[in-house]
């Protein structure tokens, strides 16, 4: 059962696009302008593997038997939606 939350926990933290961060040349890393908080690119990331467990959590024996494709996506989806959730609600907060 703990290997469910472990890959909807990696599969959530893969829905925001982390870290598919190409480099540029010349420029120097860091952070990416839509990283939130600013100078913290690993919450956004935090926040869907935590969103992914919580659904997989709340759906149970459904994502269970959905096997491992069906976990997959929704975690994948489910880390999506909970990142760019609490990003757009802060972004609200923050009057951006």
């Amino acid at each position: 059962m703990w290997q469910n939350y472990l890959i909807a926990a990696f599969v959530g933290w893969c829905g925001t696009g982390w870290p598919i961060r190409f480099p540029r040349v010349g420029g120097g890393g860091g952070v990416e302008p839509g990283d939130w908080p600013p100078n913290c690119p690993m919450c956004g990331g935090i926040v869907a593997a935590i969103s992914a467990v919580i659904l997989v959590a709340i759906l149970g024996p459904a994502a269970e038997s959905a096997g491992l494709i069906g976990l997959a996506t929704i975690s994948f989806f489910a880390g999506s939606f909970g990142s760019n959730f609490v990003g757009g609600i802060r972004g609200m907060a923050s009057g951006r």
